[in-house]
């Protein structure tokens, strides 16, 4: 009885002093944000999607790079037969957490420029409404784990 309690005494000091257990990662702030968003475009709407893209989310995602939150970003269109039923891929690299949690506020005050300006480029033809575009279908996040110190999964052996 007197070994179970010792040696329970011994584990919880262990984690004690060892910070619970939990893994510390204090370069994780500063490891890159990814955000993945997936859009449906609607029938016969995808020149027009890719040209609304063209004209708010890529400027966005341009303006935000050259302000040093955003790494990259890329506009992937899934291969399809004609113009129905595609869909397209959003990927935003954020440079940290930091600037992936205050992405909104920036990507408003670059939307709210952007209303300074003059947008009638001759020749380009505009829908009102995004529903007639495209139906947003998910959006996830990820994080950036790739070199990371502390390696889970070895290599034990080759055939």
């Amino acid at each position: 009885m007197q070994r179970r309690m010792f040696a329970g005494l011994f584990l919880v000091s262990l984690f004690i002093v060892s910070g619970g257990g939990a893994q510390q990662f204090p370069a994780d702030s500063e490891k890159p944000v990814w955000t993945m968003e997936s859009i449906k475009v609607k029938p016969e709407m995808f020149g027009f999607t890719l040209g609304h893209l063209d004209d708010n989310w890529m400027r966005e995602r341009e303006e935000a790079k050259r302000q040093g939150a955003v790494v990259s970003y890329y506009r992937i269109a899934e291969e399809g037969n004609g113009d129905s039923d595609r869909s397209i891929v959003l990927l935003t690299e954020f440079k940290n957490p930091v600037a992936y949690g205050t992405r909104e506020e920036l990507f408003a005050s670059i939307r709210k420029q952007r209303k300074k300006l003059p947008n009638n480029t001759p020749g380009v033809v505009r829908l009102g409404r995004l529903e007639d575009l495209y139906e947003a279908m998910t959006t996830r996040v990820f994080r950036d784990y790739s070199d990371m110190d502390n390696v889970r999964l070895r290599l034990l052996s080759k055939k």
